[in-house]
Parts: C-alpha cells; sequence; structure tokens
C-alpha cells in the first residue's frame, strides 16, 4: 500500500457504528477501515439474550460497512477463533504485510474482553495507536509501550536464527514448555544461512578458504558474531537463554512468545527458504 495510507481496525461490538463517525471527524485521512469480529459474534445461539447481543454485533458491523462505502473507504471484515491471541496475531500480520507503510489506528471501544486484549496487546508490534471511547462518545488515545524491534530483525540473519529456533519448537508444546536449543546445533543450523551485512576487507597475505554450498568467503559465520547476535536477541526479549541439561557447560536457547510475535510480523519470506518455510506454518 502506498505510503500515507490509514488503516483503521475496530472491535466489533454492538456500538462500534456510533463512534465512528467521531473518529472520522478527528482521523480524516483513513483509507480502509477492518472490523475485527470475535468468532463466536457470528455463530447461532438458543439464549435469546445472547443470540439479540450477536444479532447486535452482525448490524453493527454492517452500519460501519455501510459507513465506509458512502465515503468510498474500502471495507473488510476478519473473523479471530480462539485462542484469541495467536488468531490475533496471524491477521494482524497479514494487515501488516499487506499495508507495510500504512499508518495502524486501533478502536477498542466495544467487543469481548478477550479480543479487545489481544489486540491491546498486539497493537505495539506493528506500530498501531489504540483509541477507545472509555463508555463515552469522545475516542481518546491509550498510550502503548514502544516496542519497536523492526530495526533488528531488518538484518536477515535474526530472522534465520529465530527460525531455526522455531522449527525446534513443538506443536503445541509439550508439558515441559518449549525445549531449549544446544548453542553448538543452533550455530550450525545458522551457518549456512549466514549473510555478512558489511563487506570484510581481505587480510594480506591470508589463507584463502574454500566453502561447500557454494558460499562466498566472506560469508563465515565466527563465534563471536554469533555470541553477539544471541546477545542481541536475548537482551530484546526474543529468546530466553539457559543451560543446556546434557552439558551444563553449553548454552542453550529458545523462543519466547514475544520471539514467535516478532518473526512472524517482520520476517521476510523472501530472506531464504527456511524463513519462508517457518512462516508458511501455523
Amino acid at each position: 500500500m502506498q505510503q500515507g495510507s490509514h488503516v483503521h481496525i475496530i472491535s466489533a461490538g454492538g456500538a462500534i457504528h456510533t463512534t465512528l463517525p467521531a473518529i472520522l471527524r478527528m482521523m480524516p485521512g483513513i483509507t480502509r477501515i477492518c472490523v475485527i469480529a470475535d468468532s463466536e459474534s457470528y455463530g447461532i445461539s438458543a439464549n435469546p439474550r445472547i443470540e439479540g447481543e450477536r444479532l447486535a454485533v452482525r448490524h453493527a458491523a454492517e452500519s460501519v460497512k455501510e459507513i465506509a462505502a458512502s465515503l468510498s473507504i474500502p471495507f473488510a471484515r476478519e473473523m479471530v477463533f480462539p485462542p484469541s491471541f495467536q488468531s490475533a496475531r496471524t491477521v494482524l500480520t497479514r494487515v501488516r504485510h499487506e499495508n507495510k507503510n500504512a499508518r495502524i489506528t486501533f478502536d477498542l471501544s466495544a467487543g469481548p474482553r478477550d479480543l479487545c486484549m489481544a489486540l491491546f496487546a498486539l497493537a505495539p508490534w506493528i506500530g498501531g495507536e489504540v483509541w477507545t471511547s472509555f463508555g463515552g462518545k469522545v475516542p481518546l488515545r491509550v498510550p502503548v509501550p514502544d516496542r519497536d524491534v523492526r530495526t533488528l530483525l531488518a538484518n536477515v540473519n535474526y530472522q534465520t536464527i529465530l527460525a531455526v529456533l522455531l522449527r525446534n519448537r513443538p506443536v503445541p508444546p509439550g508439558p515441559a514448555g518449549i525445549p531449549y536449543v544446544p548453542r553448538q546445533y543452533l550455530y550450525k543450523q545458522v551457518w549456512p544461512y549466514y549473510i555478512r551485512q558489511r563487506a570484510r576487507k581481505p587480510v594480506e597475505g591470508a589463507p584463502v578458504i574454500h566453502y561447500n554450498r557454494g558460499r562466498k568467503p566472506a560469508n563465515d559465520l565466527s563465534q563471536a558474531t554469533f555470541t553477539w547476535f544471541m546477545g542481541m536477541l536475548t537482551d530484546a526479549g526474543l529468546a530466553d537463554q539457559s543451560r543446556d541439561g546434557r552439558n551444563r557447560r553449553e548454552t542453550a536457547y529458545r523462543i519466547t512468545e514475544n520471539g514467535e510475535t516478532a518473526f512472524r510480523i517482520f520476517a521476510d519470506p523472501a530472506a531464504n527458504s527456511l524463513v519462508k518455510q517457518m512462516l508458511d506454518m501455523p
């Protein structure tokens, strides 16, 4: 999407169409509207009260669609299924990838608690602004923490490391949680994909090293560089560090929930085949 575009995301509730006009007056540059609804809102209930609430949500979403159409603003509806966080992350990852240069805002004035909490938790990861009416008529901006890892993951090597850690995570996680990956195993898995970001100056008289797999000599991953990479990932909270259970002298790592979120949102499938493979997995 072109720079200067603005995607406005609304958590579906029974009165979202009443808040939208105020949002449009406050932020007239909105170029796309997306309503994210809990899957239960579109189910059928035998309970008249619950069915009435769900019907109100569906009618409100249709009213938002009509308002958007009257202003020639493209409209989309997305569905979130339990567990809400993982499903919402998938939806927002797609929204961010399809609108890389867009401003993204959220209206969390309505909708079920789990949906709103998931969207609020994910907003910082995609640089989103959160707004809510707090039960009133005038939406107010809610401050969210700054968690910009885009610059870190712009280096494809961080994407590769997280992809290897993610590949070694059981789905679903076992009773002991996500296992740690020994450092040397992780290093060997990352080595074939390593790409040096800055050209290395040749050292006069140094021996020329020949590599297999079509690699260039400049792309040799040193242990010191790998240690730096892992330190950056652990400091950013994207990976955990511990001692290997079988060799207490060796460090081991595993991906964190924040690490997986960052990887899925910011990793580029064009980076290498491993990154693409892991991004294609649910």
